[in-house]
């Protein structure tokens, strides 16, 4: 898949989400917004139909941490870790969920949040249909560097250090950073790298705050979260191996597929005598549709005659260009017009020289064009023009041309 949805989720169930459809191959963003709280997430379904889905988990709600091995604790470092962190963490570490991001001989870079409200994210997203294929803290999406880096979303500051450490901060407490030893390294400040315009703050001379010019914040996390390895779908949460997990599905189909077999190699015989006779309905409905279209016509000697009267008949309507006949462009547009009954179609304007058809429609919300764009996709090049909104009336473009 070359498109990604990307919802950033809280365990604050109505504080704002943000989200952001990201496209790879055509390098930019799809769509994008906010949603009021959990209770909006619903809305999402639509974008997230055949695109993978990145949750991105605020760093309010995860534990990023660093810990000391004891000598000889590589082979137990999973079953370890809730006690080597429990004196740094209020919850109880029996109900966080783990995952290790980085180790070796000395230490362990980590990752911890509440276990049950993980499950509780990940399955609503999934009866809700997103499929979600990765989850990682969203500070460490942002870029990596040997410094600080750190961009503003919503009310709060996120700053990635390092490989695997980062922080959530509240816009009014950024100011408390400059002091503290976390923005320092061997005793020296660290320079900060913004992706977001920088507050008013009375910042101390030793320690360096740029800002960095920089797209749409949900777009650098969504480039930065394919980019990482970085997930927490680790141990419980880990996706089944798809062999394990339809092995028992496998088995009773393969001995199905036996058992049919033997039924199909008796019955041979008789299914070739019905696909004759279907052929022969076939090229009977053939001939009443060939009648009907063209009343002038009567005799069909050969099937071949058919099929070429057919054919003419089609180059003419769609001008006698020699292109992509027109018949076959309008037959594919209903279809796609049934993903959604809120739009009315404007116009139709075929242009056989470019070959390409032009559609002016209308509808009640900005959705609809973006569910009948992935529609036309399917069968089209597509090229969707502004949208604008009218009173209660949006109003939109799209230009069909043939795929390639």
């Amino acid at each position: 898949m070359s498109e990604f949805l990307t919802v950033r989720l809280s365990s604050d169930k109505s504080a704002p989400i943000q989200w952001l459809v990201w496209s790879t191959a055509q390098d930019e963003v799809i769509a994008s917004g906010e949603l009021t709280g959990w209770h909006s997430l619903s809305e999402l379904s639509d974008y997230a139909d055949k695109r993978q889905v990145i949750a991105l988990l605020s760093s309010d709600d995860v534990v990023l941490s660093e810990v000391d091995l004891p000598a000889g604790s590589s082979r137990q470092l999973e079953s370890m870790l809730p006690y080597l962190l429990e004196d740094d963490i209020a919850q109880d570490v029996d109900e966080l969920h783990f995952t290790v991001l980085a180790k070796n001989a000395k230490t362990a870079n980590i990752v911890a949040t509440d276990k049950a409200w993980l499950n509780e994210c990940l399955s609503e997203l999934k009866e809700l249909g997103l499929n979600v294929f990765k989850v990682l803290p969203d500070v460490l999406a942002l870029p990596q560097s040997e410094q600080l880096t750190a961009a503003n979303i919503g009310d709060q500051w996120l700053v990635r250090k390092g490989d695997y450490l980062g922080l959530c901060v509240q816009s009014e407490w950024l100011g408390m950073l400059h002091p503290s030893d976390w923005v320092k390294q061997d005793g020296e400040y660290l320079s900060l790298a913004s992706y977001s315009p920088l507050p008013e703050l009375s910042l101390a001379n030793e320690q360096s705050w740029q800002s960095v010019d920089a797209p749409l914040i949900m777009q650098l996390l969504t480039q930065g979260a394919l980019l990482t390895k970085v997930t927490m779908l680790t141990g419980d949460f880990k996706p089944s191996s798809s062999l394990l997990k339809y092995w028992s599905i496998w088995k009773k189909t393969a001995v199905a597929a036996i058992a049919l077999g033997v039924v199909f190699v008796g019955q041979h015989g008789l299914q070739v005598s019905q696909d004759e006779a279907q052929a022969n309905a076939y090229r009977t409905e053939s001939e009443r549709i060939f009648r009907e279209a063209l009343p002038g016509k009567t005799r069909i000697p050969t099937v071949s005659y058919l099929k070429r009267q057919m054919t003419d008949e089609s180059n003419r309507l769609s001008g006698g260009g020699g292109g992509y006949p027109m018949l076959e462009w309008m037959m594919k547009i209903p279809e796609s017009l049934e993903a959604t009954n809120s739009m009315t179609l404007l116009s139709i304007r075929y242009d056989g020289n470019r070959e390409e058809i032009r559609i002016q429609a209308q509808s009640k919300d900005f959705q609809s064009f973006e569910q009948v764009r992935v529609k036309f996709s399917e069968n089209f090049n597509v090229e969707q023009g502004q949208l604008s909104r009218s009173g209660e009336w949006v109003n939109g473009s799209f230009v069909l041309k043939r795929e390639q």
